[in-house]
């Protein structure tokens, strides 16, 4: 009787080390959105960007062990969001999980900044990859809400519309809400963006098809594209990029 006790103390105790293992010790989620810019004749104004940022930010600040920085408006300037994705995923550990989001207007080559007159204030999807790469979080994700979105891409990166098999212990997906010949889409009479809103109904479990509490890269590109293609009547195709497993999970449903 005590050796069957015993066991089962052991398994118990496998079993909460291996559950331990599959969340991420801690998430850190920068979360920027950029309705309102200071020069809007280069950038007008975009009803859904702050409400997009606010949103992810709500999510994850009831996510467990997560970190939220969250740049809005005008405290969205290059280098301030440069300086908080430095030190934010600078923290990160191995067993960690970085997320990127950002919604604002977008250009070929870059994301806009509220300061955004021309390219050099510009965030270049260089600097972007560059920072990704060298947090030390075996789990990043960039969320890009923003036209021609479709144009940030990871050398060397899988490149293509589907999550697919990846043996690289470092997992990177970037996520998309258009090619990079398309404007990405929202309403005036809505708070989030088609994207994002979709991306959310995802992360709260409409994508968790097998009941694992879980939403795998694939699960989440699979709910979320033919939604947004069909909200935009097919003008607005989200792309998955990146370096990752098409079942790295990428959030845990509560």
């Amino acid at each position: 009787m005590k050796h069957t006790s015993m066991i089962k103390l052991i398994s118990l105790s496998l079993m909460l080390l291996l559950a331990a293992a599959a969340f991420p010790q801690k998430t850190y989620v920068v979360s920027v959105g950029i309705g309102e810019y200071k020069y809007p004749q280069v950038a007008p104004p975009l009803p859904c960007s702050v409400g997009d940022a606010r949103a992810v930010s709500r999510f994850f600040y009831k996510y467990n062990g997560s970190s939220v920085f969250m740049l809005l408006n005008s405290n969205a300037t290059r280098d301030h969001i440069l300086r908080v994705l430095k030190s934010e995923f600078a923290k990160s550990t191995p067993n960690d999980e970085i997320i990127f989001v950002y919604s604002g207007h977008g250009v070929q080559g870059g994301l806009t900044t509220y300061e955004t007159k021309d390219a050099s204030s510009l965030i270049t999807y260089n600097e972007i990859q560059n920072i990704m790469k060298s947090a030390k979080a075996r789990r990043k994700v960039i969320l890009a809400m923003a036209c021609y979105s479709g144009g940030l891409t990871l050398k060397n990166s899988n490149g293509g519309r589907t999550p697919r098999r990846s043996t690289q212990k470092t997992s990177v997906m970037l996520y998309t809400s258009s090619r990079a010949n398309e404007v990405s889409w929202e309403s005036p009479d809505m708070t989030n963006s088609f994207f994002i809103s979709r991306i959310l109904e995802a992360f709260r479990g409409a994508a968790d098809r097998n009941g694992d509490r879980k939403v795998t890269a694939r699960e989440l590109f699979n709910y979320v594209n033919p939604r947004v293609i069909s909200d935009t009547e097919g003008q607005q195709h989200p792309q998955m990029w990146g370096k990752f497993d098409d079942s790295m999970v990428v959030v845990y449903v509560k």
